[in-house]
């Protein structure tokens, strides 16, 4: 078939549009599928980095409310402690106030002798009532008779004055009873500051 030039032009013309488009078509296609790819990869890469976040935000967040409690237990902890010493601070300096005086303290010696006696009746041990030197002259002044109690006859009271601090300590049938500022606010302390801690706790939700 004989072709002239012209169509001989027009053909390799027509041949290279073709070529043309199905190279275009082919670099489209592989440039989508490229974008595409990145499309994934960055998606994959964002839900990488939001996962990675939120953990590191439950690690602040579990780490924060564990120092919050620990903070909060330490405080509750200091409070108490505070409360105590103001606690038994108070408690000393009433107690210690009751224990000098003599009217008082002469009652509550007789008081726990009265009782002492009354579970040794058959007993003739002495008793000794030791005491602060001062208070001793004050108990003395008051005669040491005011201080045996009923069915104690043919018992002897040897008041001392041995004793450093207020209060009083009762020496009798192979016993003793101390009653000072320091043993009276310990057990009234452990007796109030129970029912505080308790409350205190329940105050801080604990």
């Amino acid at each position: 078939m004989v072709q002239t030039i012209e169509e001989f032009v027009n053909r390799l013309q027509t041949d290279g549009v073709e070529a043309g488009q199905k190279d275009a078509e082919k670099i489209r296609v592989e440039a989508e599928k490229q974008a595409q790819q990145r499309k994934s990869e960055a998606e994959e890469q964002a839900r990488q980095i939001i996962a990675q976040a939120e953990a590191e935000r439950e690690t602040i967040r579990v780490r924060a409310e564990t120092e919050l409690k620990l903070a909060a237990r330490d405080t509750v902890v200091r409070l108490q402690e505070a409360l105590n010493r103001a606690l038994q601070a108070v408690l000393f300096d009433a107690v210690r106030e009751k224990l000098e005086d003599a009217d008082f303290l002469a009652g509550l010696v007789q008081d726990v002798v009265q009782r002492y006696v009354q579970a040794d009746a058959a007993g003739s041990g002495a008793i000794a009532v030791n005491v602060s030197p001062e208070m001793r002259q004050r108990l003395l002044s008051r005669t040491v008779g005011a201080l045996r109690p009923d069915g104690s006859a043919g018992k002897p009271v040897d008041v001392r004055g041995t004793l450093a601090e207020a209060g009083f300590a009762v020496e009798i049938a192979g016993g003793t009873v101390e009653v000072t500022a320091d043993s009276v606010v310990e057990v009234l302390s452990e007796m109030v500051g129970s029912e505080l801690r308790k409350r205190v706790l329940d105050a801080a939700g604990l």
